[in-house]
């Protein structure tokens, strides 16, 4: 009798508590939702991110005096203010979060008018936390008791609520009300009573639908599956959204296309959604992203995007040195044909009046038998490749144009040079140019042309005279090269007899490659998180006035006095306070990506894995 007992004991409270569980976010919200944004377990998502390397790498003690400058003063000028002003402890709130954490925008009837509006829902689950949730919310509506604030209390299917009366009397003006109220372990926050009154329907296990009924959620759930952290955004009704209100708009010119046609033409009304998943694991972290694209329905930029599925790794001559590194696949012949169609369905024939005949006009100046199509478009090939290297030295100036070279892919790489080359002999004839009249240079290296032009100077950052620059081009081994850094050029061409030692080679790259699903994908990137940062690191550590520089290019600098300017930003970000980059460099790796065309749409894939100095 007393096994009996206890098997009944034990049968009810696995009943009790699978009565308890909380639904996940896509089970609980409106099937109208535009857009969420969800942590399905935030006590797991914060406990794998206490042994992510950047946040190992903000607690080292290294990095000491740089963060306790920056948490004190947003301590002092931003916490300690907004705790005065509510009269609450944001610790007591902040540890609240334990369960799913979920934000979400729901339709609500809206069309693009101002009435009704979309609706906002915040979902908080609180677990074993529900009595200091209730005491929290009682302390608030005391507050705003004694503050004298506007609210009322609403019933939503047995929960109360309390609904903040936000109107012109309140300094927030005129946003809509927000309600806030506890069902169970949850804290639940809206701005629309019929939206929370459908999330509690669906909490007791009825309602007319959800957003994991939706076929558009359902199609993107392998880019949600485990992950700690996601969001997605439903485009299709946004996009339709979009051109109703762009067709009702009035048209100044009758003549100019019309925004909704625009918007059909770059073919946003084929794109059902977006959405991405981020994971961490004892080998590293991964973001999964998609567009979903469904093939039939492709036009317009999601054509010019089309990828070939075909090898994308780093070729031989991409030397180990590189600090980031990319490779598409794209056609160059299918993504013109798509920009003719694109801006044809804009404007009938945009592409030849406003591009190709000026262009032909002009180049046919110094080469009567030019001809684009044949000289250039026909040449195009099926591969894009860029690298970049450690900039040489710590100014902002160097810091901006690191060593770069970009590598079109072409059958015939010198006819396709000679038609670049007379594009650009004809374009420098026309005077409204900054550089017109300016001649390309010719120069003989390794027995292969290369052609310079000489680019405008310009101040930098700060005011300083930046380095005279030339753009550069060249044709090899079946790419024509474009690039401002001579060395990076010559390196290149002169990769077939000394041969570097290849990227291909860098350890653990192959390994993280296949994290993303390996090289064969169309679409392929590496970056060198390490020496990127040390750059970084390094540069912000020797100009204390960075920040500073940057701003001071900026429109509102000129309202603010430099000194002003320089005590404020160092008073948050002391950049000298930062330990030298060795100090710090096990927290960073390699970091990759993957993309490829599926007949569902474009998905990406990064991985960076866990460095080697962490392991």
């Amino acid at each position: 009798m007393r096994n009996q007992t206890f098997l009944l004991a034990a049968l009810a409270g696995l009943l009790f508590h699978a009565r308890a569980a909380v639904p996940p976010a896509e089970q609980l919200l409106p099937p109208d939702t535009l857009a969420v944004f969800g942590i399905p377990d935030f006590s797991k998502t914060a406990t794998v991110r206490k042994e992510s390397p950047m946040f190992q790498l903000w607690n080292d003690p290294a990095m000491r005096p740089f963060r306790d400058k920056l948490t004190a003063k947003i301590s002092q000028e931003l916490i300690a203010p907004l705790e005065r002003q509510l009269g609450v402890k944001l610790a007591d709130y902040t540890q609240l979060a334990q369960g799913q954490f979920t934000v979400a925008v729901v339709q609500n009837g809206w069309d693009g008018g101002k009435d009704p509006v979309p609706s906002l829902v915040i979902i908080l689950d609180t677990r074993d936390q529900g009595d200091q949730l209730k005491k929290n919310l009682a302390d608030v509506k005391k507050k705003l008791t004694d503050a004298g604030k506007k609210f009322r209390t609403d019933t939503i299917r047995d929960v109360e609520f309390t609904t903040l009366a936000l109107d012109d009397t309140n300094a927030v003006g005129n946003l809509p009300a927000l309600s806030f109220g506890q069902s169970g372990s949850l804290l639940l926050v809206g701005s629309n009573a019929k939206t929370l009154e459908q999330v509690l329907a669906r909490l007791a296990g009825g309602g007319a639908g959800c957003l994991a009924d939706q076929a558009a959620f359902q199609a993107d759930q392998a880019v949600f599956h485990d992950a700690l952290s996601f969001g997605w955004i439903n485009s299709a009704p946004l996009t339709e959204i979009l051109s109703k209100v762009a067709a009702a708009q009035p048209q100044a010119n009758p003549n100019a296309p019309k925004p909704d046609q625009i918007i059909a033409a770059l073919g946003l009304s084929g794109l059902k959604s977006l959405a991405f998943g981020a994971r961490e694991g004892a080998d590293g972290a991964t973001l999964d992203l998609s567009l979903s694209v469904p093939e039939a329905q492709r036009k317009g930029i999601f054509k010019l995007i089309a990828t070939e599925t075909k090898e994308a790794g780093a070729p031989a001559f991409v030397p180990a040195s590189v600090t980031q590194f990319s490779r598409w696949r794209l056609d160059g012949q299918k993504f013109w044909a798509a920009l003719d169609a694109t801006l044809n369905d804009i404007s009938p024939s945009m592409l030849k009046n406003f591009l190709l005949t000026p262009i032909e006009a002009a180049a046919k100046q110094k080469d009567p038998n030019f001809d684009f199509q044949k000289s250039v478009i026909a040449n195009l090939g099926d591969d894009l490749i860029s690298y970049k290297k450690a900039p040489r030295g710590n100014t902002l100036e160097e810091l901006g144009s690191p060593p770069a070279i970009t590598l079109i892919g072409s059958p015939n790489a010198e006819q396709l040079l000679q038609g670049i080359r007379s594009v650009i002999n004809g374009v420098l004839t026309l005077p409204m140019l900054p550089i017109a009249g300016t001649e390309i240079k010719e120069r003989e290296f390794l027995g292969k042309k290369i052609y310079s032009l000489p680019l405008p100077s310009a101040p930098g950052a700060g005011g300083d005279k930046a380095t005279e620059r030339s753009f550069m081009m060249a044709a090899s081994g079946g790419y024509v090269a474009f690039g401002v850094d001579a060395a990076t050029l010559e390196e290149y061409l002169r990769s077939n007899e000394d041969k570097p030692k290849p990227l291909a080679d860098t350890p653990g790259l192959s390994e993280a490659a296949q994290k993303v699903g390996g090289t064969a994908t169309g679409m392929f990137g590496y970056a060198n998180d390490t020496e990127n940062m040390r750059a970084a690191v390094e540069a912000l550590r020797n100009n204390a006035d960075f920040l500073d520089k940057v701003f001071a290019v900026s429109p509102l600098a000129a309202k603010i006095k430099a000194e002003d300017r320089d005590k404020a930003l160092k008073e948050w970000l002391d950049f000298s306070l930062l330990p030298p980059f060795d100090q710090i460099a096990k927290y960073f790796g390699m970091s990759v990506y993957a993309g490829r065309m599926t007949p569902n749409g474009y998905t990406m894939k990064v991985f960076t894995p866990t460095p080697a100095g962490l392991k």
